[in-house]
């Protein structure tokens, strides 16, 4: 785990660099930004494409603790150039601001885009999350309960992608990823009650589900990806994984950077069989 986390750091400069000239690239880009809450992380922006394609609802990663559409605005680039509409919600962050308002804020702001600026009829979203953004997309896409205190309809969403996602409190080991989730929850929560991967239980698991984990990734184990797959398989519903040999945690997100890799095929190709 220490060696790959040392492996990981390395890798990152040149991508770190490849994120900062896309992000100056996608001002090229059209985009609008909507205020959902008096907050200054209370925002999204909006990557407007056909019509005719379906909404891609992407939430950022970082720990629960940073991280925005700002910093993220490459990811808005990358599917937009392909047609696709993006939206980017920011929300509040750890450790000022704790379990649940994050959750509360990402169905704040789907619940606002929905109201008033979704131009899509038929209105159908896949919702994407990459690491601590993987716990919030299984949220809004399982936690029945907020889509009923927040008047959303479950039969909105098409299908769930993660990448490298927090899905299963239990089966994060690294002492950095202990430390994370007790900055996003606080101690007086239980794990086992509010983990992600009790949203699936009782549940009808009728929606397409992606999850993509790095083999090598030191941060969030890759058991998160597999329990969370299996969990839906034992349910009857329907769940790919796809492990990734030669990347860690953070270099996932190369696969929506630019003109992405070769495995962002899956992703792709996923979305449009949806």
């Amino acid at each position: 785990m220490i060696s790959n986390r040392i492996k990981e750091k390395f890798k990152m400069l040149p991508i770190t660099y490849k994120i900062l000239n896309e992000n100056i690239q996608s001002k090229k880009v059209d985009f609008k930004t909507y205020k959902y809450g008096e907050n200054i992380k209370q925002y999204y922006r909006v990557y407007n494409g056909d019509i005719n394609k379906p909404i891609i609802f992407f939430i950022h990663g970082g720990g629960w603790w940073h991280g925005s559409p700002k910093t993220s605005s490459y990811i808005g680039k990358f599917f937009c150039d392909k047609g696709y509409t993006v939206v980017l919600p920011a929300y509040r962050l750890a450790p000022l601001y704790k379990y649940p308002e994050q959750i509360n804020d990402v169905f704040t702001a789907i619940s606002h885009y929905l109201s008033n600026q979704c131009k899509i009829g038929n209105k159908k979203i896949i919702v994407m999350g990459f690491s601590a953004g993987g716990e919030l997309a299984t949220n809004i896409v399982f936690n029945f309960k907020k889509q009923k205190e927040f008047n959303i309809k479950k039969n909105i969403f098409c299908g769930l992608i993660t990448l490298a996602g927090v899905l299963d409190f239990e089966k994060c080991k690294s002492k950095h990823s202990v430390l994370l989730i007790e900055n996003y929850l606080g101690k007086e929560l239980s794990l086992i009650e509010i983990n992600p991967i009790k949203l699936l239980e009782n549940n009808d698991i009728n929606i397409p589900v992606l999850c993509l984990h790095g083999k090598k990734d030191p941060l969030i184990d890759i058991e998160n990806s597999i329990s969370f797959v299996n969990k839906i398989r034992d349910l009857g519903g329907n769940a790919k994984l796809k492990i990734l040999e030669d990347k860690y945690h953070s270099d996932i997100i190369t696969l929506v950077i630019g003109k992405g890799e070769n495995e962002s095929k899956i992703i792709l190709d996923f979305i449009e069989d949806i």
